[in-house]
Parts: structure tokens; C-alpha cells; sequence
């Protein structure tokens, strides 16, 4: 038993480092989505939406950029980063695990966030919502979940989850803007 509860505490406390690494990764991306909200409204606004998707598509790009950066550096060095806030070894090994699954989440966060600053400039805000709401609630929580109870779980199947269900939002955001950019052809 005290074998089992010395690996819970370090896959916990990985865990722990992991997502302090994972929230520092994710500020590109979120700054992305937060900037090109407005700038697509601004672009909506002033009847410019060639402008607006072009500058979704550039944000990709520099999401993209970086996110294989930190890719690379969160895959290949994850053990590094995690050793910053913690010098206990298998806490750093669980929290270097969780990263190895989670690394993907780096570039295709790049592509979902900037799709999501430029529904939220079309003030598609109920899309986002739901998109959010399926990919969380219907992929991520479950297949988390589904991970963690197999005989023999890791950090890093778990940490697959992230990007799976990004993925998914990727899949069903292409499905939305083709179907907004079909409404807006029409109404034009």
C-alpha cells in the first residue's frame, strides 16, 4: 500500500508541475484568440471579412510557429521544465509524462483558438459555447477518464486526452465556418 500511495502522491504532484507548464504554453494561444476576437469584429464591423478571415489564417500561422517551438521543447525537454519547480525525480518524471501527451495540445490549440476569436468576432458566442461544452464534457472528461482506469494508465494517455478533444473542436469549427461561410454567400 505505501508503494501504491508514494506513486498516486508523485503522478499527483506531477500532475501539478505539468499544469504550470501547460498554462504557460497556453498564453500565446489565448492571447491569439483574445486579440483576434477584435479584430474581426473591428473587420466585421467596417464590412471587411476578407480582412477578418485572413487575419484568422495569420494567426494560425504564428500559433503554428510558435506552437512547434514549444512543442519541441515540451516534448523533447519536458523533463527540464518540470525540474524548475520541483528537484524530486519521480515528480518530475510523472509531470515529464503528462507533458509527452499533452505536447500535441501546443499546435493544435494554435488552429482551435484563433477559429474561436474569429467566431467570437462574429459574435458567435452560443457556437463557442457549445463547441466548448462537446469537446469538454463528450471527449476530453470521458477519455480522460476512460485512460486512467486502464490497467496500466499513465500520465501521458491521460495527458492524449487534451489534444483529442481539440482536435474534435478543430473538426467541428471547420464543419461551422463552412456552413457560415455558406449563410453569409447566400445572404450576400
Amino acid at each position: 500500500m505505501c508503494l501504491y500511495q508514494s506513486f498516486r502522491t508523485r503522478s499527483l504532484s506531477g500532475y501539478g508541475v505539468a499544469c504550470k507548464i501547460v498554462n504557460f504554453a497556453m498564453l500565446v494561444p489565448s492571447s491569439l484568440m483574445q486579440s483576434m476576437a477584435s479584430f474581426v469584429a473591428q473587420n466585421v464591423g467596417a464590412g471587411n471579412e476578407k480582412r477578418a478571415k485572413h487575419s484568422m489564417f495569420i494567426g494560425m500561422g504564428i500559433g503554428l510557429f510558435i506552437g512547434v517551438f514549444v512543442f519541441c521543447l515540451v516534448l523533447f525537454k519536458g523533463n527540464l521544465l518540470t525540474g524548475i519547480f520541483t528537484t524530486e525525480q519521480g515528480v518530475i518524471n510523472q509531470g515529464y509524462a503528462y507533458l509527452k501527451g499533452f505536447a500535441l495540445e501546443t499546435i493544435v490549440t494554435a488552429i482551435l483558438f484563433s477559429m474561436i476569436g474569429y467566431f467570437n468576432g462574429h459574435d458567435k458566442t452560443v457556437w463557442v459555447m457549445v463547441q466548448g461544452l462537446i469537446q469538454t464534457l463528450l471527449v476530453r472528461l470521458p477519455l480522460s477518464y476512460y485512460m486512467s482506469i486502464q490497467p496500466n494508465a499513465s500520465l501521458t494517455n491521460i495527458g492524449l486526452a487534451a489534444p483529442i478533444a481539440t482536435i474534435t473542436g478543430i473538426i467541428l469549427n471547420v464543419c461551422f465556418y463552412i456552413y457560415l461561410n455558406k449563410k453569409m454567400n447566400s445572404e450576400q
